[in-house]
């Protein structure tokens, strides 16, 4: 839709931006997730593992390794949460630019529209000058009679 060369050619970020947003929104990944998370929960809910079990190992449950780790996906949480953003953005420009055109389209279509509707009206004076001008031929012809020769 750009013909500009420069805005065809995408970064790396821009690339991943619209990866990120394209996975994420998908429905496979979102039920997945959902699938994943209600497992999870209902592992829990239903005491098949107690919520106080030491099912996994104590480095991995500790808080020296569960600070970092929440700090890292918080992070990645922002950071997916910009680059969908970035997505967004990049699509709002997209439609903005198609909008413009709509509307540059749009007002050619009514400036034709506006010839056409005066190229109608002259048609209809003219059609009624010459309607008046055989009038008046056929007055003519009739006070001439059918041989109106020298």
């Amino acid at each position: 839709m750009v013909t500009d060369d420069t805005a065809d050619r995408e970064n790396f970020f821009d690339k991943v931006a619209d990866w990120v947003s394209f996975a994420m929104g998908r429905p496979k990944n979102i039920i997945f997730w959902l699938v994943l998370v209600l497992g999870w929960t209902l592992i829990f809910a239903t005491h098949i593992v107690s919520a106080t079990a030491n099912f996994m190992p104590a480095w991995f449950t500790g808080q020296s390794y569960n600070f970092p780790l929440n700090i890292v996906t918080t992070v990645a949480e922002l950071f997916i949460g910009f680059l969908v953003a970035a997505a967004a953005n990049r699509s709002e420009k997209a439609l903005s630019t198609i909008i413009n055109h709509i509307l540059t389209e749009t007002d050619e279509i009514d400036s034709l529209l506006k010839e056409n509707t005066d190229l109608t009206r002259q048609v209809h004076a003219t059609t009624a000058r010459l309607t008046e001008i055989e009038a008046h031929l056929e007055a003519i012809s009739d006070k001439l009679g059918p041989n109106p020769g020298p």
